[in-house]
C-alpha cells in the first residue's frame, strides 16, 4: 500500500498501489477488499458494505451509493474510475495532487477497469462524450478509483435500445482542478479491459466467421463428404470468378467428381483480374479488386493457402505522401500526418465520428470502433445490438442524408457542425480513407458504414504478384485426375431451366445438359438478363427475384499507363492525387521496389457512377489519357508531362476498362441505396432454402453481388461457401460440424419483415 496526500476536499488517504495486477478477478476482488476496508475505517454499516460488493461485482455501481457517516450527516457515495494514461497517473502520484495533472478536465465514469464485456473502443466513446476534451486509447491505459458524492454533478449517456431491449447506460462525474467535486482517491492501477487483437473475426451483418470454419476443416481438407453408398450428384457452376472457383474446389474436395464450370469470357477470376505487360511481366494492372484489407479474413485465408503473401502497402491518400487539387489550388498532405488545415474540419470530424459514433441529446448510436472491438472480442450479441440500432435510426438514410444527420445535428463529432455546401465539397474529395467518396453520396449510409465498420478501409494491401494469381492457382488444381480449369467450358450460359427432377443448362449456340444441382455465380445482371432466372418463380422466390431486378450495380472505369520508370520517385512527386476534375483519382504503383530502374504504373484515373458515366463518352483508349493528362496538367503539369506510355506504346501500355459496359458483367460490383440492404440479406441467405424441402429448388446463388459486401472478396467468399454447403447437404452428404447451414443465426432488421424457414436464430 502506498500513501498519497491528496489536497481534494476529503484530505490525505490511503491510496492503494494496484499496478502489479494483471488478473480481472484479483482486480476486481481487490477493490472490493478495499473500498471495505475504506467503509470499515468510517464506521460503515453492513448494508453499506454488502451494498459495496453489489456496487463493483456488477455492471455498474448500486443503484443507492455507498451511505456514509460523518459528522452525523449521512452522505451518499458511489464508485467511479478515472481512466488516464500512465504519464499522467506518474505525475499525479510524483505531485500528490490531481490539481496538477488536471490540464483538461477529466471525467470519471462509472465503468470498472475489470469489466470484461465492455471494449476500449466503448470506453472511449463514453468518455470522449462526457469530457469536453478528447482522447484516444494510449490515455485510457490507466485508472484512478474514486469514491465520489452522488450529489456532484454527473451527466448520464443512455445507448440507443432497440426492439424493445433494455438500454445501456454510463454516468460520468466531470473532475476539475477547481476541485467542484468532492471525492477521494482510493486506489490506482492499469486498465485490464480487454484488448481487441483478433486477426480474423465476422463481419457485422453476419456475426458468424467463416474462416474459422475453413480452418477448422483444414485437417481433413474439406468442408464436408458422402457417406458409402449414397450418389454424388452432376453440378453446374455459372461463372468462374473467384466464387465459382471456390465452389468447385470445395465440392471437388467433398468427393462429386461430376463438376462443370460455365464461363462467358476467355479468362477466368472474374473481377480479380490482373492485367500484365509485354515488357514488364512483374507489374500487373488491377483492372477489378485491388485494395486487400486483412480484415477480408477469408480471402487472406486462400492467398496464405495458395503460397500468395508478397505484399506491399496501397498507396492510399494520407498513408503516402498526397496532393489534393481543390477549386484548382494544390494543397499537399504528407504521409502519416493531419490534412491541410484547409480540410482540417471533415477529416478531424469524421475521425471523430469513428470514435465516438452519434450522440443524439443523450441517446448514444455505438461508434464504428466500438462495434468493431465487439465483433473482435467476441461479444457478437453486443455487437448485434449496436449495429441494429444504427440499421433502425440510419437505415432509410443516404450517405449524404446521414452526414447532414450527423455533422449538422445539435453535436457534431469533433465539436464543430459543417458547413453546407462548403463542407461537403471538402469531404467528397478528401473521403473517408481510400479517395474521393462523392460519386457515391447517395448510396445507402449504412452501406458506407459497413465498410468501415467490418475494416475494410484500413491497411489496404496490394499483392506483387498481382490478384488473379490466386483463381489462376485454384483452377491449377488437380482432383480426381483432372484440374479445375479443364473442367471448364469457356461459353455463354442462355438459359437455365426446371426439367422434371433436373435442371437444363442451355448454352450460347443451342447445345444443353441436364445437372442435378446448379450454382449461379455470375452476377445480377447475367442472373436476369443472360439466365433468365427471374420471369418466373421457378427456382427463385419473389422476393429474391425482386432483389435481383432491384439490386444496384455500380459504374467504374480505370486507364493505367505503364511509364518508362518511378517518376515520381525520381522527382518527388506525391504518388496519390486526388481531383474535383475529371481524373477523379491518380495512383502510382511500384511493383519492383527493389529495382529503382524498374517500370512505373500510373492509375491515371479511378472513377465511380456518374464520373465514370461521363468517360463513357471518350471510349478511345488515347484520346481519354489525353483527356485525363489535360485535365491533370492544369494545377500538375511537371506530373502530368510524365503520363506517357513506355516507348510510346499505347496499344501495349495503356489499358482502360469500363465495367458497366462489359457484357459479362453489367457493372463493377453492388451498392445498395438507402433502404435496400434486405436485397443483401435475401440474397445471402437464398442457399438456406436448402434446410426447407418445400423450398429447396436444387439452383442456389453465390458471388459477391449477392453478399452484404459487393465487391469485396470476401462476399464472394462466404456466399460460395454458403453454396457449396447447400449442394453437398440435399445430395445427401454430410457436413462438417460448425457449417453456415446450421449456425443459429441472429438475423437483422433491415426496415422490412424478412423470415426463412431454413434460418434459425439465437435463443
Amino acid at each position: 500500500m502506498e500513501k498519497l496526500s491528496c489536497s481534494q476536499p476529503q484530505g490525505n488517504q490511503f491510496l492503494v498501489n494496484m499496478m502489479d495486477l494483471v488478473d480481472v478477478d484479483e482486480l476486481r476482488t481487490s477493490l472490493f477488499n478495499t473500498f471495505l476496508q475504506r467503509q470499515i475505517t468510517r464506521k460503515i454499516s453492513t448494508k453499506a458494505s454488502c451494498q459495496c460488493e453489489t456496487g463493483l461485482a456488477c455492471k455498474g455501481p448500486a443503484k443507492d451509493g455507498f451511505p456514509e457517516s460523518s459528522a452525523d450527516q449521512r452522505a451518499k457515495i458511489t464508485v467511479a474510475f478515472i481512466y488516464i494514461n500512465d504519464a499522467t497517473l506518474q505525475l499525479i502520484i510524483d505531485s500528490g495532487s490531481l490539481a496538477q495533472a488536471t490540464t483538461a478536465s477529466l471525467v470519471a465514469i462509472n465503468v470498472a477497469p475489470f469489466r470484461t464485456n465492455v471494449s476500449r473502443a466503448l470506453l472511449l466513446q463514453s468518455i470522449n462524450l462526457l469530457r469536453s476534451g478528447r482522447c484516444g486509447l494510449d490515455d485510457i491505459s490507466h485508472f484512478i478509483a474514486i469514491a465520489i458524492s452522488k450529489d456532484a454533478f454527473s451527466k448520464t449517456l443512455t445507448m440507443a435500445p432497440f426492439e424493445g431491449a433494455l438500454a445501456r447506460s454510463f454516468m460520468g462525474f466531470p473532475i476539475t482542478s477547481k476541485g467542484d467535486a468532492a471525492f477521494e482517491m482510493v486506489a490506482y492501477g492499469r486498465n485490464l479491459m480487454p484488448k481487441a487483437c483478433a486477426e480474423s473475426f465476422p463481419s457485422v451483418d453476419l456475426l458468424y466467421d467463416y474462416r474459422n470454419f475453413f480452418e477448422s476443416c483444414r485437417a481433413t481438407g474439406r468442408i464436408g463428404d458422402f457417406p458409402e453408398g449414397v450418389s454424388k450428384p452432376k453440378v453446374a457452376i455459372v461463372g468462374a470468378g473467384l466464387s465459382g472457383l471456390v465452389v468447385a474446389s470445395e465440392l471437388l474436395h467433398a468427393g462429386i467428381d461430376d463438376v462443370t464450370l460455365y464461363e462467358a469470357s476467355d479468362r477466368i477470376g472474374g473481377k480479380l483480374w490482373s492485367y500484365r505487360f509485354d515488357n514488364a511481366p512483374n507489374v500487373v494492372a488491377e483492372m477489378g479488386a485491388m485494395r486487400f484489407p486483412p480484415s477480408e479474413s477469408c480471402l487472406f485465408f486462400f492467398l496464405k493457402k495458395y503460397g500468395l503473401d508478397s505484399m506491399g502497402r496501397f498507396p492510399n491518400p494520407g498513408s503516402v505522401d498526397t496532393t489534393l487539387i481543390y477549386d484548382g489550388h494544390q494543397y499537399i498532405w504528407k504521409a502519416g500526418e493531419g490534412p491541410p488545415e484547409l480540410f482540417r474540419r471533415v477529416y478531424h470530424g469524421w475521425q471523430a465520428f469513428i470514435r465516438e459514433g452519434y450522440l443524439n441529446d443523450d441517446m448514444v448510436l455505438a461508434s464504428p470502433c466500438a462495434i468493431g472491438e465487439a465483433l473482435k472480442l467476441g461479444h457478437l450479441q453486443q455487437a448485434h445490438d449496436f449495429w441494429q440500432s444504427w440499421l433502425t435510426c440510419f437505415g432509410r438514410e443516404s450517405f449524404s442524408s446521414g452526414i447532414e444527420k450527423i455533422f449538422l445535428g445539435s453535436h457534431p463529432p469533433g465539436g464543430e457542425k459543417w458547413a453546407f455546401p462548403h463542407d461537403w465539397d471538402l469531404f467528397k474529395l478528401l473521403g473517408i480513407g481510400s479517395g474521393g467518396f462523392g460519386p457515391v453520396f447517395e448510396s445507402g449510409f449504412i452501406e458506407i458504414l459497413r465498410l468501415v465498420v467490418n475494416g475494410y478501409e484500413d491497411n489496404a494491401q496490394l499483392i506483387y504478384e498481382g490478384i488473379s494469381e490466386l483463381p489462376r492457382r485454384i483452377g491449377a488444381q488437380v482432383v480426381h485426375g483432372v484440374s479445375i480449369r479443364e473442367r471448364i467450358r469457356h461459353v455463354q450460359v442462355k438459359a437455365i431451366e426446371k426439367e422434371n427432377t433436373k435442371i437444363r443448362v442451355r448454352v450460347k449456340g443451342g447445345n444443353s445438359d441436364l445437372y442435378d444441382r446448379v450454382v449461379v455465380t455470375s452476377g445480377l445482371t447475367n442472373i436476369q438478363l443472360r439466365h433468365l432466372l427471374t420471369l418466373d418463380a421457378t427456382f427463385l422466390q419473389a422476393e429474391v427475384n425482386g432483389a435481383v431486378e432491384n439490386s444496384h450495380m455500380t459504374g467504374s472505369s480505370k486507364l493505367f499507363v505503364l511509364t518508362e520508370g518511378k517518376f515520381w520517385l525520381e522527382h518527388q512527386l506525391p504518388p496519390c492525387v486526388l481531383t474535383t476534375g475529371v481524373a477523379r483519382a491518380v495512383y502510382c504503383f511500384d511493383y519492383e521496389p527493389k529495382d529503382p530502374r524498374g517500370k512505373g504504373l500510373v492509375l491515371i484515373s479511378y472513377t465511380w457512377e456518374d464520373d465514370s458515366h461521363k468517360l463513357l463518352a471518350v471510349p478511345d483508349k488515347r484520346e481519354r489519357l489525353a483527356l485525363l493528362r489535360r485535365d491533370i496538367g492544369k494545377t500538375l503539369p511537371d506530373f502530368a508531362k510524365h503520363l506517357v506510355p513506355a516507348n510510346g506504346n499505347y496499344d501495349g501500355n495503356v489499358v482502360q476498362h469500363d465495367w458497366l459496359t462489359d457484357p459479362n458483367a453489367g457493372g463493377a460490383f453492388k451498392l445498395n441505396r438507402r433502404g435496400e440492404d434486405v436485397y443483401s440479406q435475401r440474397l445471402f441467405f437464398q442457399p438456406f432454402d436448402v434446410m426447407n424441402s418445400l423450398k429447396d429448388k436444387g439452383l442456389y446463388l453465390a458471388g459477391c453481388s449477392c453478399s452484404f459486401t459487393g465487391g469485396w472478396a470476401d462476399g464472394a467468399i462466404q456466399t460460395a461457401c454458403n453454396a457449396a454447403c447447400a449442394v453437398i447437404h440435399s445430395s445427401g452428404g454430410v457436413l462438417a460440424e460448425g457449417n453456415p447451414l446450421t449456425h443459429p443465426w441472429k438475423q437483422y432488421n433491415y426496415g422490412v419483415e424478412y423470415r426463412s424457414v431454413g434460418i434459425r436464430t439465437y435463443e
